[in-house]
């Protein structure tokens, strides 16, 4: 029995997509990885930690008796050097963090990623729970911005178009969901290319910036 049922598809020139229907599984074989990334917790954002650790933490920043991070979060995009310094280091045998059945599931997956890929070449990794809908475009937007230098430069043109009071909203409400400073800029493009939150809906006239975002990405996809 598989420990992660997944199917991995190449979505675009290095752009990869790990599709996992259950989205427990999905969300703890991603969890590392996106955590070490851009977590919003500086405790473990760039740090080598412990699931349960972190588990824990989640909980109580959420006021939570439950761990609700699988319920909370749909897909996941990760870039793929740091998916393999992540990885690469728990299951390194002098590492002194501890590793799960998942971390081997994603070096499972890295591999067969790398295996696909010309020496040096830049890769992204994202999971989802199907290849269709508003999830998987989002995620891909974000490859993009990571893979593509043309359509990050035309995505980051249009972010600094906007008017500032547009960004400093959107600014905001990206980093109260639990994204950090840092993917601020990505998370602006990727929201205004493949559609709104609720709430971002209601920031005046953002709904007339968001035809030209979209229709810069189906350039790319």
């Amino acid at each position: 029995m598989k420990m992660v049922n997944y199917t991995l598809k190449k979505a675009s020139s290095g752009i990869f997509v790990v599709v996992v229907e259950d989205s427990y599984e999905r969300a703890m074989l991603f969890l590392r990885c996106q955590e070490f990334y851009e977590s919003p917790f500086p405790d473990f954002r760039g740090k080598h930690f412990d699931i349960f650790q972190y588990m824990n933490h989640y909980r109580k920043e959420n006021d939570s008796s439950f761990f609700t991070y699988p319920g909370d979060w749909g897909g996941f995009n990760v870039p793929g050097d740091i998916v393999e310094q992540c990885i690469n280091h728990v299951l390194d045998d002098n590492s002194d963090t501890l590793a799960t059945p998942y971390d081997y599931v994603m070096k499972e997956i890295i591999d067969a990623v790398k295996a696909q890929l010309e020496q040096e070449t830049r890769w992204y990794l994202i999971g989802v729970n199907s290849e269709d809908g508003r999830i998987m475009d989002h995620e891909i937007s974000h490859g993009l911005f990571y893979v593509n230098p043309e359509y990050k430069e035309k995505a980051t043109a249009l972010v600094n178009s906007l008017p500032q009071e547009v960004v400093n909203n959107m600014s905001y409400l990206i980093t109260s969901m639990g994204y950090c400073e840092e993917v601020v800029m990505d998370e602006i493009q990727a929201y205004l290319s493949t559609g709104l939150t609720p709430t971002m809906s209601q920031i005046p006239k953002i709904e007339e910036f968001t035809s030209v975002f979209e229709s810069n990405l189906k350039v790319f996809l």
